[in-house]
């Protein structure tokens, strides 16, 4: 069901005995919820009703994740590397050997 704000809303399961409880407990519920966001939106730095600030959010969020994936393509490289330094040690170590080396 929408609202006249266009959210999505659940039915209400509430009977008529206790339709006021229900109406008291959706307002704190909606209170409790825009009271966490105006908290989390501090905490990340972040004015919701701002679209321009949240497009530099979002585009923060995709810098961070490109970041992250070269990163971790940087780690994959260096234990590719490392690898290849060690097996090249070893069959030097061997051919070394092979041919009377200490």
């Amino acid at each position: 069901m929408m609202d006249e704000q266009g959210l999505h809303r659940r039915a209400s399961t509430c009977d008529a005995e206790s339709r006021d409880h229900c109406h008291y407990a959706e307002k704190m519920a909606e209170q409790a919820a825009e009271i966490a966001l105006k908290r989390f939106s501090v905490i990340l730095g972040v004015d919701f009703s701002d679209m321009e600030s949240v497009a530099d959010f979002r585009e923060g969020i995709r810098l961070w994740r490109k970041m992250r994936k070269a990163a971790d393509h940087g780690v994959v490289t260096l234990f590719g590397v490392i690898a290849v330094a060690l097996a090249a040690s070893v069959w030097a170590g061997i051919v070394s050997k092979l041919n009377g080396g200490h």
